[in-house]
Order: C-alpha cells, then sequence, then structure tokens
C-alpha cells in the first residue's frame, strides 16, 4: 500500500514540476533572444496596452506582447534595457520599402550593442510578409499586427511611422513619413549610449 502511494506521490510531484519548468520558460524568455535574425512574431491582440494620447517624446512607449512559432511569449516592457526602435510598416507602401534596406543596416549593426529593431507590419497576410521579407533581404525581427492593434495603441495614422524607445521604455523620437538619412541618424544617437553610438555606416534609405 505504502509503495502505491510513493509511486502516486512521485508521478504528482512531477507533473507539477513538469509544469512550472514550462511556464517559467514562457515568463523567463531571453529578451536577447528577440534580436534572432529572420524571424517572424504575432502580436497577441489582447495583451495591447489602450493609451488616451499620442506616444510622443517623453511618453512611455505602449506595452503588448508578441509571441514566436514556438510558443515563447515576449512582452515589449520587459525589453528595457534596450535601446528598441519600432517601424509600423505595410507591403503595399512604397516609402516603407525605400526605407527597410537603411533600417536592416543599422539593425546588423548595433543589435551587438543591443538594439532590437521591431518591424509591425500592419495587417498584411503573412504570406505576403515573407515574399517580402526574403525579396528585400531584410533580417531585422518583424511583428505581424494582423488587426492594428498596436497600431492603434501607437496612434499610427500613416505609413511609415517609426518610434526611437530608450532603455526605460520611454519614446525619445516618433518619425512620421520616409525615415531620412538624418531623421535615422538622430534617431539612433537618442537611444544609443555614447559609448555605443559611432557612425559605422551612412544610413541612406531609397
Amino acid at each position: 500500500m505504502r509503495g502505491r502511494m510513493f509511486v502516486v506521490l512521485f508521478v504528482i510531484v512531477g507533473i507539477v514540476l513538469s509544469g512550472c519548468g514550462r511556464a517559467q520558460n514562457v515568463a523567463t524568455a531571453s529578451p536577447g533572444s528577440v534580436d534572432q535574425l529572420d524571424v517572424i512574431y504575432l502580436v497577441e491582440p489582447r495583451s495591447v496596452q489602450r493609451v488616451k494620447e499620442v506616444p510622443a517624446r517623453g511618453v512611455q512607449a505602449p506595452d503588448f506582447v508578441f509571441v514566436a512559432d514556438d510558443g515563447t511569449e515576449y512582452r515589449l516592457s520587459n525589453l528595457h534595457g534596450h535601446p528598441l526602435v519600432l517601424n509600423f510598416w505595410a507591403t503595399w507602401c512604397p516609402p516603407c520599402r525605400a526605407e527597410m534596406p537603411a533600417l536592416d543596416a543599422a539593425y546588423l549593426d548595433y543589435k551587438d550593442d543591443g538594439l532590437i529593431v521591431l518591424a509591425i507590419n500592419q495587417m498584411d497576410a503573412r504570406e505576403q510578409v515573407e515574399t517580402f521579407r526574403q525579396a528585400m533581404g531584410l533580417h531585422m525581427p518583424i511583428v505581424l499586427d494582423t488587426q492594428g492593434t498596436v497600431g492603434q495603441a501607437y496612434w499610427v495614422r500613416g505609413l511609415p511611422t517609426s518610434f526611437f524607445v530608450d532603455t526605460q521604455g520611454i519614446v525619445a523620437l516618433r518619425w512620421t513619413g520616409m525615415l531620412t538619412e538624418e531623421s535615422l541618424q538622430k534617431g539612433l544617437g537618442l537611444i544609443l549610449g555614447a559609448s555605443s553610438w559611432k557612425e559605422k555606416h551612412t544610413y541612406r534609405p531609397g
């Protein structure tokens, strides 16, 4: 009888521990792993923080969750400590296409300094985005905002629109329209630390 009770107790403890292990894996997903090359994530619409004003300079960037294909969840607010660029775009948008190579080059140059760029696509089908990414040779992480909820939270009224967010999660620059060489350099300079900021390339969208 005691032997059976021991077996049952062992099984229950094993189930509890394995369940906790799975929960911990999602909760403690390393922010640094967001910067894997050639990855596409999906926004969890119910997670998007609603705000009553435009996230302009000096305002906390609205929070949201995005999910990898393997189910791993990432929360924007958990990326504090990383300078961020949030770029809202669509495949049908010519200015978006024009600025993408420069934005991707900046990401590759500064990813080792902690920079994370999230190219947040607005309501295109995944197949369209995959084709676009491959045709453009892009490596920065892409986030599918299939219902446009993140775009709404950031008061995006035209594409492209970019937000440069500092390591505390505060918007340092909001740029509406195609990024120019000057605006891209300015945005990166505002969010990268003095020891990291260096003009490795001249980024020229277009």
